[in-house]
């Protein structure tokens, strides 16, 4: 096993006609070449691809997620910690690793790393397909991943619109009409740069009430996702001003919702998310995906519109012992924010 944190160093060696989009090395570059703050690593062998995130990860919302208050509570909002992270922190529900035997040992990745971590956390969906002593890790459930089943009979919006409840047909209809006036528009490139710094601001109105805060993503990636046509980019205007964006992935027979951004103060009048969310549905009907992955998070919102739920965990490793110590009654005590999984559908 290789590892290394510059992307140049594994260009002659990195790409596998096998390598999924998600690993692909431009796709990759990408994001190396945006986040300087966080450190990438790269891994290979003839066995595996890695992609995988070593950064600071700050604790202060961590008390939104556990049932009891204590001191240890208390303390962990003034903690930040160096994480390693074996997956792309900016698409934590998507895979950035390929195997190609099974039951893949992963003590001989983690042997290799010699940079600096007090935490290890692996997603769900790898730690299932390796090798590892399971009983060195502690599981905990994160907010569930909200999938949108398209069904293959719709041909548009209005089939789509007609297998709802009246209720929510209802909802969906006052969505629409409340933001008539919005213009949304797929971004060119050189769009982007021109929006970029609103679309910065947009985003971290989104993602400033996320109970944990990991590395934070630069928006100018899109510049570079556009270019290659791995991410469409829409922009939502009112009276010629940028108030949201989008993002969608298309990556076989699934579409990917990751990256939105919108003004939360007008959003409580003119209802941008929602709307975001419909133009979601209408292109996975447009190109006839199977499904389409809405991310975490408003998983209440999303069901609305005939989202599912599906259960996320990860499982972590704290290397250092007093950390260990310090942080069991935290995790021990982290439980998952309740919602209404509701069923729209007739």
């Amino acid at each position: 096993m290789k590892v290394f944190s510059k992307i140049e160093d594994v260009k002659k060696d990195w790409n596998n006609n096998n390598l999924p989009l998600f690993l692909n090395f431009n796709f990759l570059n990408i994001y190396f070449k945006n986040h300087s703050k966080i450190l990438h690593l790269f891994c290979f062998d003839k066995d595996a691809r890695f992609y995988a995130h070593i950064f600071k990860i700050r604790f202060k919302k961590t008390h939104n997620y556990l049932s009891i208050f204590s001191l240890n509570n208390f303390l962990l909002k003034f903690l930040n910690i160096n994480v390693l992270y074996l997956t792309n922190t900016f698409l934590t529900n998507i895979p950035s690793f390929y195997l190609f035997k099974k039951n893949y040992n992963i003590n001989l990745l983690l042997k290799k790393i010699q940079f600096n971590y007090s935490m290890i956390v692996i997603p769900d969906f790898l730690f299932e397909k390796i090798s590892v002593n399971k009983n060195d890790f502690v599981k905990l459930e994160v907010e569930q991943e909200m999938i949108f089943h398209i069904n293959k009979d719709w041909k548009n919006i209005s089939d789509y619109k007609n297998d709802l409840k009246t209720k929510y047909r209802s909802k969906i209809n006052k969505i629409l009409k409340k933001t008539e006036n919005i213009y949304i528009k797929r971004l060119a490139s050189d769009e982007i740069s021109l929006h970029a710094p609103k679309m910065q601001s947009l985003f971290l109105q989104v993602v400033g009430k996320s109970n944990f805060q990991g590395p934070s993503f630069n928006v100018e990636s899109f510049i570079h996702f556009a270019n290659y046509n791995y991410m469409n980019i829409y922009g939502y205007f009112l009276n010629e001003e940028l108030v949201g964006f989008s993002s969608e992935i298309i990556d076989k027979e699934i579409m990917y919702s990751y990256y939105v951004g919108f003004d939360k103060n007008l959003n409580k009048s003119i209802p941008i998310y929602g709307r975001i969310l419909l133009e979601n549905i209408r292109n996975s009907i447009i190109f006839k995906k199977d499904k389409l992955i809405l991310g975490r998070t408003a998983n209440e919102f999303k069901s609305n519109f005939g989202a599912i739920a599906k259960k996320s965990f990860v499982y972590l490793k704290v290397t250092n012992h007093f950390l260990r110590f310090f942080l069991k009654p935290i995790y021990d005590n982290i439980q998952i924010k309740s919602w209404v999984q509701r069923n729209p559908f007739k």
